[in-house]
C-alpha cells in the first residue's frame, strides 16, 4: 500500500513539471509575442557594448602558479 502511494506521487509530480514547464513556456511566448507587437522586435544596432573587464592593477605582480 505504501509503494502506491509513493508511486502514484511520483508520476503526478513527473507528469505535473513535464506539463507546467510546457504550459510556462506557452504562456511566456505569448506575452513574448505580445511585447513584440506592441513595441516592435528587437533593433540589432542599438545594442550596448560590452563592458571593459579589469583583470588586475598596473603596479602588481602577476600572480605566480
Amino acid at each position: 500500500m505504501n509503494w502506491v502511494f509513493w508511486l502514484i506521487l511520483s508520476v503526478i509530480l513527473a507528469l505535473g513539471a513535464g506539463f507546467g514547464t510546457l504550459i510556462w513556456w506557452k504562456v511566456g511566448d505569448q506575452w513574448a509575442d505580445a511585447e513584440h507587437k506592441k513595441f516592435g522586435p528587437r533593433s540589432t544596432q542599438t545594442r550596448a557594448e560590452a563592458p571593459r573587464v579589469i583583470h588586475g592593477f598596473e603596479d602588481e605582480e602577476p600572480p605566480t602558479s
